[in-house]
């Protein structure tokens, strides 16, 4: 078991951050708060195994496009180890893992009140980058539709020239065999397609 305070810095304040904390803490079995600081970052203090605390770290290190203020983006994070430069202890008693709220004495009705504005800011920017997402795939998937079916639409183009000129091969080739043929049988020929032409 380690104890670790965690610094994060960037765009990790009103966006849901502390709640994407929480939750994988708690899915992790690892014990703590979480706090927002006066300069738009966020302290954590950590207790359990090392390999969790390092599993929490990749999943909270989040980098999302940073010039949208809705979206959570992790500049830099920086650790440190109980017994190590710069750790110092948990600024107050815990059970589990908490988001707190600062000095204002809470209601459990407000802290749920609270927590569940930060669960949906975090739902929100989930949501949107599905969409986002979704849309990306939507186009790539247009995109790939048009080359593959650009190609059968050049395909049937190419065929149809095919065909044009093989039809014209072929009446070019029945006018040489008509001319060809003796004066009678030509004359015979021209009043059979004449009264076929007549009956249709």
């Amino acid at each position: 078991m380690v104890k670790m305070r965690i610094i994060v810095k960037g765009s990790v304040q009103g966006v849901g951050y502390r709640a994407l904390v929480k939750f994988y803490a708690t899915q992790l079995g690892i014990k703590g708060l979480v706090r927002n600081l006066a300069d738009g970052g966020v302290e954590l203090f950590c207790e359990g195994p090392e390999e969790r605390i390092g599993q929490l770290l990749k999943y909270i290190d989040i980098k999302f496009e940073p010039l949208d203020p809705s979206n959570p983006n992790v500049e830099r994070i920086d650790k440190y180890q109980e017994g190590k430069a710069n750790y110092s202890p948990a600024w107050k008693e815990y059970e589990g893992f908490e988001i707190d709220y600062g000095n204002q004495k809470l209601t459990a009705l407000e802290k749920e009140a609270l927590e569940s504005s930060e669960y949906a800011k975090l739902q929100f920017w989930y949501l949107k980058n599905e969409v986002h997402m979704l849309r990306m795939d939507t186009n790539v998937n247009f995109n790939q539709m048009a080359i593959k079916y650009g190609s059968i639409s050049e395909d049937l183009k190419v065929t149809k020239e095919e065909i044009k000129e093989s039809l014209k091969e072929t009446k070019d080739g029945i006018q040489g065999a008509i001319l060809d043929l003796p004066e009678k049988f030509k004359k015979a020929l021209i009043d059979d397609l004449k009264e076929y032409g007549e009956k249709k």
